[in-house]
């Protein structure tokens, strides 16, 4: 899916069409990111992780759709029962803004070091270690869909739902280090009979919940069954 004037202009229309300000849905040029300052790097990340939840939340539940929703039928025609043009302007927006996040991120580590070794030099490693601590952010943009959950399987017993987005997993895989899921099941196969930490998004509220991977049932895995968004 490539990004295009007309989807800007389209995604924009879109925008003041279900009045919301569309000056919130910011263009960036990640050749600018490297001169930015440690803080400004931080502001950015967050109006990015913002714009994402926005956008995650009017897809879902105005729209009723996921990244992977389909919006042609079986024989190649846009589906009748979906806005398919809002849709499409929605996702490209969200791809636009993920690829502007990794590229966030990816010029913000070499500058919080730089941030940690100066904070190191004014306050002293405990003095760090202790805003460190008071100021850690945690990934907020959910990357899976529940899409089923077995009964009496770890998963229900742990308290997921159908629905319910996933937005960190066993405390570490999130967003954009999850490959394609891959790393969800290799992790519980590395951690058999182990409690897996979540996070998970639920009603625009985020929860935690405990997935024990040593409860004894009928089938196999851990029982559901979710999609990457």
């Amino acid at each position: 899916m490539t990004v295009d004037d007309n989807d800007v202009a389209g995604f924009q229309g879109l925008m003041r069409s279900l009045n919301l300000d569309s000056d919130q849905f910011k263009e960036y040029n990640p050749s600018d990111f490297p001169a930015y300052n440690f803080q400004q790097l931080s502001n950015l990340k967050l109006e990015i992780e913002s714009q994402l939840r926005i956008l995650f939340n009017l897809l879902s539940q105005k729209y009723g759709a996921d990244m992977e929703t389909k919006l042609v039928t079986a024989d190649g025609f846009p589906r009748s029962d979906i806005d398919v043009v809002t849709i499409r302007l929605i996702r490209v927006q969200i791809i636009r803004l993920k690829n502007d996040y990794k590229e966030v991120l990816k010029v913000l580590e070499p500058k919080m070091e730089e941030e940690f070794a100066k904070r190191q030099a004014e306050l002293g490693d405990e003095g760090v270690q202790a805003e460190a601590k008071s100021s850690q952010q945690q990934p907020t943009i959910p990357f899976a869909e529940v899409k089923e959950v077995v009964p009496g399987g770890p998963a229900e017993l742990a308290g997921l739902k159908e629905g319910d987005l996933l937005v960190i997993f066993d405390n570490d895989i999130h967003a954009l280090n999850h490959n394609k899921l891959t790393k969800l099941a290799e992790r519980v196969r590395s951690r058999p009979g182990e409690k897996i930490q979540l996070v998970i998004k639920r009603n625009n509220e985020n929860l935690n919940l405990a997935l024990d991977t040593s409860v004894k049932w009928e089938g196999t895995g851990i029982g559901f069954r979710i999609v990457p968004i």
